[in-house]
């Protein structure tokens, strides 16, 4: 999955960046001037808790793969190669212990080094399919981001010099003073 990782890094930078630096600029364009600010703070808003919801949901399926298969694949790949079934148990204790390290996996009773390269190897396959699940998650709303982005009328019209910010405009009276 070398190549395709980065098919993956590249959808999500190109999901993610495209529509969430657009959106401020979109809003910023389209809101009248009075309430220019009001709109950007909830574009903003609206931005950052998106990107929570999301990363909540990518967590969520994440953790949901990996509760459902890690502990069936990994311990069948190491009893497949010759660990005892009643070690299966501590071979997973040992590997969420998060040292993971050959000595630590060792020390399990009847642990030989094929049955150890066979759950680390599952494990590594686990976790990639686990993350593969969900930032394919993720195509569907950068489908319809940039959808939402084509679609978007253009803006050149707008690009101009003229500054409209209440704060130049001065009252008749001041101006005929000042002169």
């Amino acid at each position: 999955m070398e190549k395709a990782q980065i098919v993956y890094n590249v959808l999500m930078g190109v999901g993610q960046s495209g529509p969430l630096t657009l959106i401020v600029a979109l809003v910023q364009f389209t809101a009248p001037h009075a309430y220019l600010s009001t709109a950007t703070g909830l574009a903003f808003s609206a931005r950052a808790l998106g990107g929570a919801f999301g990363s909540a949901v990518v967590g969520a399926i994440i953790n949901g793969k990996l509760s459902r298969s890690y502990a069936a694949e990994v311990g069948s790949a190491a009893v497949a190669a010759g660990l005892p079934q009643d070690a299966v148990a501590p071979l997973l204790a040992a590997l969420a212990s998060g040292s993971g390290s050959r000595e630590a996996l060792s020390a399990v009773a009847g642990a030989t080094s094929r049955a150890i390269d066979a759950a680390l190897s599952a494990s590594r396959d686990v976790y990639a399919a686990a993350y593969r699940l969900g930032w394919s998650s993720i195509i569907p709303f950068v489908v319809l981001a940039w959808s939402g982005i084509w679609f978007t009328r253009g803006v050149k019209n707008l690009m101009t010099d003229v500054v409209e910010a209440s704060i130049e405009r001065r009252p008749e009276s001041h101006r005929s003073s000042s002169r």
